[in-house]
């Protein structure tokens, strides 16, 4: 067990402090353009993004697994003060510094109209502060999954979808003096806080409208953890409640010879009373043959991302920064992710190219 947690506070991340309006899982494509994803939801993604744009998939697609891990840019920090005895000169070092990390990895299989996937998230956030009574908080998270997913096609151009996810969650909010890390193994003293653990059913709906024209626009609505997802305790008080979020969206994409445009906006936790400016992304993507480059705006800050696709082994990095603070520009936390997934992706005549000798790409296909 100690090697395990050893692990997480090296490579995982967090549930969000709850001034941070944090969605666990986003893939590195969504970071990359600004935290933006149901919109421009296809395939496989559809399953956790927007279970109505799986009336879009024309054949099936597999994803084999997606591996994602990511760290705030001071985690290193973190590393070396728990690299030996923890003393008071790490203390001195880390005072004041928020660390973030994370790991989510997930799978599914999407046939037109149906989904099946499952995921691992699992968050951590470490901070001290309180120069007075110094203290360390610990702020852990980690879900384990299953999904299945339904569109209904209401017309051609809209649909409604459905999610339920069956969910383990395991759970830990602690703040540890100080004191009573120096000189011991720190993730002993750690571990011994987090001792919540839980199950429960969770629920999303989703709504789906295609325009057509010389740009297709789509606009997306979804409404995730309906009603709050609460959790039977296993162990300890069990996990807390995940709040509803309820997301509006809308992405325009169009072709140009073997260049294809994306751009996209979202409006997430709309019945949140938190700061609108945390609550607006805004995304675009350039698709060219192999290579995916991405901008956004998040929380309000600018992130960049890059896409690698090599047919079935897709590569994605993104550069971001969250607000863990109440308004924009208060207290920033830079953070990078990266991903690795296997993918397969058939049409209807299971063909991995169409005409033009060009990849199908069933989760960005309009």
């Amino acid at each position: 067990m100690k090697n395990i947690l050893s692990f997480l506070i090296l490579f995982f991340s967090f549930q969000a402090s709850a001034i941070e309006l944090f969605q666990m899982g986003q893939s590195a494509r969504s970071l990359g353009m600004g935290g933006t994803s149901i919109a421009f939801a296809r395939g496989t993604d559809a399953i956790f993004n927007n279970p109505a744009a799986l009336s879009k998939v024309n054949g099936f697609s597999l994803n084999m697994i997606t591996f994602g891990p990511a760290i705030s840019t001071n985690a290193q920090d973190l590393v070396d003060g728990f690299d030996d005895d923890f003393d008071q000169s790490d203390v001195d070092e880390l005072y004041g510094k928020k660390v973030f990390s994370e790991v989510t990895g997930y799978g599914g299989l999407v046939v037109p109209y149906v989904g099946v996937g499952a995921y691992s998230n699992n968050t951590l956030l470490m901070s001290f502060n309180n120069p007075s009574f110094p203290t360390f908080n610990v702020d852990f998270t980690s879900d384990y999954a299953y999904v299945v997913g339904g569109a209904i096609p209401v017309t051609d151009n809209f649909s409604l979808g459905v999610a339920g996810r069956h969910v383990k969650r395991w759970q830990g909010r602690a703040d540890i003096l100080v004191s009573s890390l120096i000189g011991s193994n720190p993730e002993d003293v750690i571990e011994a806080q987090l001792l919540n653990k839980g199950k429960g059913n969770a629920l999303d709906l989703a709504a789906l409208y295609t325009f057509k024209g010389p740009w297709t626009v789509d606009l997306a609505a979804v409404w995730k953890d309906v009603g709050d997802t609460k959790f039977t305790p296993t162990q300890g008080d069990g996990p807390d409640r995940q709040e509803n979020n309820l997301i509006f969206g809308a992405a325009a994409s169009k072709e140009f010879g073997f260049i294809n445009w994306t751009n996209a906006f979202e409006y997430k936790f709309i019945r949140n009373t938190g700061n609108v400016t945390k609550k607006l992304h805004l995304g675009t993507e350039v698709s060219l043959a192999l290579i995916d480059i991405r901008a956004g705006y998040n929380q309000g800050y600018v992130s960049y991302g890059l896409g690698v696709d090599l047919w079935f082994l897709q590569v994605d990095v993104a550069a971001y920064t969250a607000e863990l603070g109440a308004t924009a520009g208060q207290t920033p936390n830079d953070r990078y992710q990266a991903s690795v997934s296997l993918n397969l992706d058939f049409d209807s005549n299971f063909k991995l190219t169409n005409a033009n000798g060009k990849r199908r790409r069933l989760q960005q296909r309009r």
